[in-house]
């Protein structure tokens, strides 16, 4: 009889699992209706009058979903961020529910940065803009092994796994032709960047040597949950978090020395 039990035992086990791990379907054998932008029922305000501390709240029912907010994305469905950029931001909203997932926005300004932001975003874009220029003017008394008048810049892009500085002089920009560059991060409605540039050194084809002389426009992105390890052998998973995040350009680059 006790071989009998088990067997029972193990075949209500058995009929548990499956029943449980059916899946939620209506009569009809579908997933169930796909929500509309018209259905979802989010709440996103300042905690003060045009302030950048944001709160996002998703108070639809049965579904989840995801934020972008433009400085990075989440998945609490009650969050509060730090947003840096003045003017229209606006917002995403990806609600996943039975049917499927929508998309859903809201827009919000911001007019003043009452609300600390990230030392590092200040110190890239400050609370507005900010332009950035050669560093020539560094003293020798700067730091240990510093030359005077001499710019310093990290190692190869994708190609360094720790800190690895060069440098350049006044002569080596001016032969590039971007002595006189400049670069302004500007956040005014959303992470914008600015190059100007002078060069107008040209290859022996006489086509232009780097970026020709202009202005260009484009985006960028900064995102400090995402950064670069080093790793030490052997563990594959050591090393030192030696970057503060990743810095991506879309439609210009920034001055660089090829």
């Amino acid at each position: 009889m006790r071989k009998y039990r088990i067997i029972y035992s193990l075949i209500a086990i058995l009929s548990l699992f499956f029943t449980a791990c059916d899946p939620i379907v209506s009569n009809d054998g579908s997933l169930g209706d796909l929500l509309t932008a018209d259905q979802l029922s989010l709440d996103v305000h300042a905690t003060t009058d045009g302030g950048n501390q944001i709160v996002m709240i998703n108070n639809t029912p049965n579904a989840a979903g995801m934020w972008q907010t433009g400085v990075g994305t989440s998945t609490v469905q009650n969050d509060t961020v730090l947003l840096p950029f003045l003017g229209d931001n606006t917002i995403y909203f990806y609600a996943t529910s039975a049917g499927g997932i929508v998309k859903d926005s809201v827009t919000i300004n911001i007019s003043t940065i009452d609300h600390a932001l990230s030392p590092t975003w200040t110190k890239l874009a400050g609370t507005g803009s900010k332009t950035w220029v050669w560093a020539t003017d560094i003293p020798a008394d700067y730091a240990p092994g510093v030359q005077a008048g001499m710019c310093y810049g990290n190692g190869g892009y994708l190609a360094s796994n720790a800190p690895a500085w060069w440098m350049n002089g006044q002569s080596a920009l001016a032969g590039w032709g971007v002595a006189d560059d400049q670069m302004t991060f500007d956040l005014n409605g959303g992470a914008n960047f600015t190059l100007v540039t002078g060069n107008n050194q040209t290859l022996d084809d006489g086509s232009p040597k780097g970026l020709p002389a202009g202005t260009y426009h484009g985006s960028f992105k900064f995102d400090m949950t995402k950064t670069k390890a080093t790793v030490n052998a052997p563990s594959a998973t050591g090393g030192d978090n030696w970057s503060i995040g990743t810095l991506t350009f879309k439609g210009v680059h920034c001055l660089v020395l090829k």
